[in-house]
């Protein structure tokens, strides 16, 4: 899979005014259903809410990873908005977070790309240049590069 089918310009989204996990996943799940990834925005929605009752996606230094796989999922998104303010999380630091990288993965797909996701997501983040590039980050195609450049398989998945 080629990584701009993963996520393009209608996949990010800027400043968006949202004062609660929840508020910011419903965000989440009406972007990626007007990019046509989820059959519908509801049902991603709660898939989100289900994993963040599992355990937190606050990964930490300002950021969550929030997911979900579902049936429902209709091509694999990555999906990331930055939040006008931040918002309380739970994050594993206790930290609020100011930017969302979530992920809509097909069912049929969660071993496989669903782990390779998250796990090049996982690692990089844990490298301070790249937290600095996303949250630092003033235009979509900042967000989109940094983004894309952390996937180097010849520009697949």
């Amino acid at each position: 899979m080629n990584k701009s089918e993963l996520i393009n310009d209608s996949l990010v989204e800027l400043n968006v005014e949202a004062r609660s996990k929840e508020k910011a996943l419903k965000k989440v799940a009406d972007l990626v259903l007007k990019a046509g990834c989820v059959k519908s925005a509801e049902t991603y929605y709660h898939g989100m809410m289900e994993r963040e009752k599992n355990s937190t996606t606050g990964f930490g230094s300002g950021i969550a990873i929030p997911h979900a796989k579902m049936e429902e999922v209709l091509k694999p998104a990555i999906c990331v908005i930055t939040l006008k303010d931040a918002v309380d999380w739970k994050a594993m630091d206790d930290k609020p977070v100011h930017l969302l990288i979530a992920l809509a993965v097909p069912t049929e797909h969660e071993g496989s790309l669903h782990l390779k996701l998250l796990a090049t997501l996982s690692e990089n983040l844990m490298e301070e240049h790249f937290v600095h590039s996303l949250l630092s980050a003033k235009t979509k195609h900042e967000i989109l590069s940094t983004i894309t450049d952390i996937f180097t398989d010849k520009g697949e998945v």
